[in-house]
């Protein structure tokens, strides 16, 4: 029994000291992996976006952050902790740039401890308890039609215990310990716990199903233009050519063919210039009168039979013959197109 209470004593001790020390919580507000260094004491071995600092004996510590990213300066500064709390300060970024250590709250010795998972105790071999299993099951949903389970299961055992329950209730310094302690006709028994964790990873497909709504098809191609359509007034026969040259244009390009000297001269151009455009009947009367050799007069008509608008009308152009055999010919190449 003094055994037991010996120990009863020295873990009020214990807890008497542990209230005059301070716990700290450091925290990035944009994700920044860093180290935290408190006193020279290194809190966190790999860097992290929170680091949770124990034990912190002193109220005006030095602390310094080294930032995973080597490009980014470390900060160091120092703080006023009260002991017996526990202090929560963000890493952020003020107006000019710097990045600064700022309080955020305090909370009682121990608060961030205690959300801290517990690690699980490592086997030993000694330990032959029957174990309890508890299995926690959970679902996270993720894009498209996959959903991973993760099951983890957690075994747990005691080892029987026997002999007499002893309680302690003490007062220290205003705050209440309680104590429960198993002991037996020879001595105090200890208490074993053998924990296992296993994860298992399986996917299974989603009965869900998503349609991506349809988006209108817009034709982006460019429509064709639709020509205008001539109308000669008065005229409802079959159309050779589009659109004929106005009065205005075929009076330049007649006046140019009559420039020339000589009627070879003035067929090249009748044709170069005709092999593009659109007469009417009257058009192509008055560019025959330019030429005075019956055989050009003929061989004008016939080049511009396809290029001629009011085609129905063609047979005005005959009296633009002198001969009746040009205009039997002429006839004739018109029935053989």
């Amino acid at each position: 029994m003094e055994r037991i209470l010996s120990a009863a004593f020295a873990s009020i001790l214990a807890f008497s000291v542990q209230a005059q020390t301070t716990d700290l919580v450091v925290f990035s507000d944009d994700g920044t992996k860093f180290t935290l260094i408190v006193d020279g004491d290194v809190k966190n071995e790999a860097p992290a976006t929170r680091v949770v600092a124990t034990g912190i004996r002193t109220e005006t510590p030095v602390m310094m952050v080294k930032f995973e990213d080597a490009a980014i300066p470390p900060v160091k500064q120092n703080a006023y902790l009260e002991l017996g709390k526990e202090y929560t300060m963000m890493l952020t970024t003020n107006k000019k740039g710097a990045r600064v250590l700022r309080p955020t709250g305090e909370a009682a010795l121990g608060t961030a401890a205690k959300a801290e998972p517990a690690k699980p105790a490592k086997p030993t071999e000694f330990d032959d308890a029957p174990a309890t299993t508890t299995t926690v099951v959970q679902e996270v949903a993720v894009p498209a039609d996959e959903v991973i389970t993760t099951t983890t299961v957690i075994e747990e055992g005691d080892p029987d215990m026997d002999g007499e329950n002893v309680n302690i209730n003490m007062g220290v310094n205003g705050v209440n310990f309680n104590m429960s302690v198993n002991a037996g006709s020879t001595g105090s028994s200890t208490t074993t716990t053998r924990t296992t964790t296993t994860t298992t990873t399986t996917r299974s497909s989603s009965s869900s199903s998503t349609t991506a709504p349809t988006k209108p098809v817009i034709d982006t191609k460019p429509k064709p233009i639709e020509p205008e359509v001539y109308n000669m007034p008065g005229y409802s026969g079959r159309v050779g050519c589009g659109w004929p040259m106005s009065a205005s244009e075929f009076a330049d390009v007649k006046k140019s063919i009559e420039s020339k000297s000589f009627e070879d001269s003035k067929m090249t151009l009748a044709k170069q210039v005709g092999s593009n455009r659109c007469f009417t009947v009257d058009q192509v009367k008055g560019l025959m009168s330019v030429f005075s050799f019956e055989d050009s007069k003929l061989d004008i008509a016939k080049f511009a039979y396809d290029r001629t608008f009011d085609i129905d009308n063609y047979y005005k152009v005959n009296d633009a013959f002198t001969f009746e055999s040009s205009i039997d010919d002429l006839n004739e190449y018109i029935q053989s197109r």
